[in-house]
């Protein structure tokens, strides 16, 4: 691309020599005969060099150069001047002329002159054109950091699981659309403030753990929902570093495994079925083997009352098969609750009245802080009273386990009636539990009493429970006492 000079000069001879010397050298040349012509040319010629003489008639070369260079500063300017002009070149130079040149001019020193303008020139072409690539690389990179950051953020959101990001005072500082529909988007809220509806943090917490030492940690929970639902989560955590390494957040992971659990339960329930038919059976088969041997033997000795002492057993196992198979029959679907108003102390006299006579015989003391009759609460009953006997049946075997060494065995249950809810606690001061039968205390076939034991009990109490959308939980000291407390919302 040719280069445009504009010859800024008062003498018309030099502004002719000197015009052919540029055109001959490639330039296309443009003249004006002082610094006004030249201020009003720049605007429409847009010269990418200006070639002026400091001293001419009204504007001269300095008042040129200012206005070129606030107007237009992209235009490179040599000054042209005399041997008594080099202060002012000087200052030139200070006002971002590009160099100047001493009259009469040699076509050398021109020449430098004007390539040092075009090197400007060149260098700011490119600086221009590379400021423009990396603007369009920034551009595109933004545009792929923005699609990038948008697919995460629709992955973070339509994850299956429940996400949080808490700091180290526990709060929530972000979360996923599926955690917020769960239980909303307060900024201020804590993680157990959400899940345990807690002051504290939990024991074993995982963020705690992953707090201290950077590691992804794992642990289940039962979470109530808002809708007052109770689920089982399996929790999962992992630490988010700040560029210097230090840990900045934690992000939890939390997936609702309750319908795994569900279904262990009810492979769980099967096989217990199929073992307690089997056992049944046998029981039976035995009682008929019995019964047929009465009624052989009466027969053959023509003894009627012992023909009629078989028969009595036949049809007392008869009645047995019959209510064997309608059990099968009602326990081989999903059971609804069938709830019904229940008088709290009436319940409670039902529970104790049971194990009163074991009570007695082992030597503890039962303490009742109960309502007075008249109090009712919902609940299926069928369902409700086998889990607190068997939650009583471990306090009285609790207690006779340590007869020999207390001299004072008690169990108190006390019932406490809130707006929303109904608590019961059955504390008894027998053996206690060990740290490790408290964290399974309600798995299946779990139990500390040996042979003696099933592991059946608690196991169908949480259950129990938990189809009443309560909560059931343990508190123990080894040596000194159990608490079982079971809150059931209302």
């Amino acid at each position: 691309m040719t280069i445009k000079v504009l010859l800024v000069d008062d003498e018309e001879g030099i502004r002719k020599v000197l015009g052919i010397c540029l055109e001959d050298s490639g330039y296309e040349v443009h003249t004006a005969g002082d610094g006004r012509i030249a201020s009003r040319m720049v605007k429409t010629l847009l010269p990418d060099i200006v070639l002026t003489d400091i001293r001419m008639p009204g504007m001269g070369g300095i008042d040129l150069l200012k206005f070129i260079k606030k107007e237009l500063p992209d235009i490179e300017v040599i000054m042209i001047t005399g041997h008594g002009d080099l202060g002012l070149a000087i200052e030139s130079l200070k006002m971002n002329a590009v160099d100047f040149i001493t009259k009469p001019i040699n076509n050398d020193i021109l020449e430098i002159a004007l390539k040092r303008a075009r090197d400007r020139i060149d260098n700011r072409n490119k600086l221009r054109l590379y400021t423009r690539n990396l603007e369009d690389l920034v551009k595109e990179k933004t545009q792929k950091l923005e699609a990038s950051e948008k697919r995460y953020i629709q992955l973070f959101n339509e994850s299956p699981s429940l996400i949080t990001l808490q700091n180290k005072d526990f709060q929530i500082v972000e979360s996923n659309n599926r955690f917020k529909k769960q239980f909303g988007k307060d900024p201020d809220m804590c993680c157990y403030q959400v899940y345990k509806k807690r002051e504290t943090p939990c024991p074993g917490c995982p963020v705690v753990e992953t707090f201290k030492d950077g590691r992804s940690h794992v642990a289940e929970m039962d979470v109530t929902l808002k809708d007052g639902s109770v689920r089982n989560f399996l929790v999962q955590t992992s630490a988010v570093l700040e560029p210097n390494g230090d840990i900045k957040h934690v992000m939890e992971m939390s997936t609702d495994v309750t319908m795994i659990h569900e279904l262990q339960d009810h492979l769980a329930a099967l096989g217990l079925h199929i073992s307690s038919i089997s056992h049944g059976i046998k029981g039976l088969l035995t009682g008929l083997d019995g019964g047929d041997y009465l009624i052989s033997s009466g027969i053959e000795k023509k003894d009627t009352e012992l023909v009629a002492d078989g028969w009595e057993i036949v049809k007392e196992k008869i009645s047995m098969v019959r209510k064997m198979v309608l059990n099968i029959l009602y326990h081989s679907k999903d059971r609804s609750l069938d709830i019904s108003s229940e008088d709290v102390f009436d319940f409670i006299q039902e529970l104790t009245t049971t194990l009163d006579p074991r009570m007695k015989k082992a030597g503890i003391v039962l303490t009742l802080d109960i309502p007075k009759p008249g109090i009712e609460i919902p609940m299926d009953k069928p369902l409700l009273l086998p889990a607190f006997l068997a939650i009583l049946e471990n306090a009285i075997d609790a207690c006779i386990a340590v007869k020999e060494t207390k001299k004072h065995l008690e169990i108190k249950i006390n019932v406490i009636l809130a707006r929303d809810l109904v608590e019961f606690k059955i504390h008894d001061n027998g053996k206690g539990l060990a740290r490790a039968y408290r964290e399974e205390v309600f798995s299946l076939f779990y139990s500390d009493k040996g042979n003696k034991g099933t592991g059946l009990g608690l196991f169908i109490a949480k259950k129990a429970v938990k189809q009443h959308k309560g909560i059931i939980k343990v508190e123990s000291i080894p040596g000194e006492y159990t608490e079982f407390t079971i809150s059931i919302p209302l």
